[in-house]
């Protein structure tokens, strides 16, 4: 995997140096196979190099922001290529819109090992997008030779538990989401995307709801919104009743 090669115009002059340099570099560290990153790339060199060259002809220097967003984006995803790196569990998804149609532009994919998951989805194109990922394209199927469609679920080797809840970490964001395991089994993951968006969802956990640990309860309270950490939310959420309490004392000495 590559963005640019010697023969070809360099990574930044053909993607720039914002989110949609960073989404493709996203891909080329997530995506099966060996990232290679070419010469100047990190360091946003604009100059082409290649066997013919000796030396160089342009005095540059490092874009020290580009090479900041490189090591606090794109590193930690190549520290866990064991996660991306083999292709017997990838599994590439449509993205449907809410008109019926995919869209082409975004690429949604995920890929698992040793029970550690990954999914990573990023818009390819300046507009924004909302649209859900469900059912995988068709895929040959070696042991039968058939074409063969795997759900989200299935591809991520998910569990179908209505007392079992999911939760998963967005890299780009930072956030924490949780999920209900049979919605992903029924509905799939709906996302909205803005223009040049990528999300690597990593760091997925199996979480049982019980009496002291209400993970419905959060899930509920959260409707899908993302928290830094669903542990200190569900901290919060037990420690209610009490504050509530606290603050109506308050009220009475008043």
């Amino acid at each position: 995997n590559f963005m640019s090669n010697p023969d070809e115009r360099t990574a930044i002059d053909q993607f720039g140096s914002g989110d949609k340099f960073f989404g493709v570099a996203t891909l080329m560290a997530t995506l099966p196979g060996l990232p290679m990153f070419g010469h100047g790339q990190i360091e946003g060199f604009t100059e082409r190099y290649g066997m013919e060259f000796k030396q160089a002809k342009m005095e540059e220097w490092p874009n020290n922001d580009l090479v900041a967003r490189h090591m606090r984006e794109i590193a930690p995803l190549l520290k866990r290529r064991h996660l991306f790196a083999e292709s017997t569990d990838f599994v590439l998804y449509d993205f449907w819109t809410g008109y019926g149609t995919v869209n082409e532009n975004v690429f949604a994919y995920s890929n698992q090992r040793h029970g550690q998951r990954a999914l990573i989805l990023y818009n390819n194109s300046y507009g924004s997008t909302q649209g859900t990922v469900h059912m995988s394209v068709a895929s040959m199927d070696k042991g039968s030779s058939e074409l063969r469609q795997r759900s989200l679920s299935d591809g991520l080797h998910l569990p179908f538990d209505g007392d079992l809840f999911l939760s998963w970490r967005d890299t780009a964001s930072g956030l924490e989401y949780l999920r209900r395991s049979t919605d992903f089994h029924h509905h799939g993951l709906t996302v909205d995307l803005r223009g040049y968006q990528y999300a690597v969802l990593l760091d997925w956990r199996e979480l049982r709801s019980t009496a002291e640990c209400p993970w419905g309860k959060l899930c509920d309270s959260l409707n899908g919104k993302g928290v830094p950490s669903i542990d200190e939310a569900l901290q919060q959420l037990r420690l209610r009743p009490l504050h509530e309490a606290l603050r109506q004392d308050r009220k009475s000495v008043v």
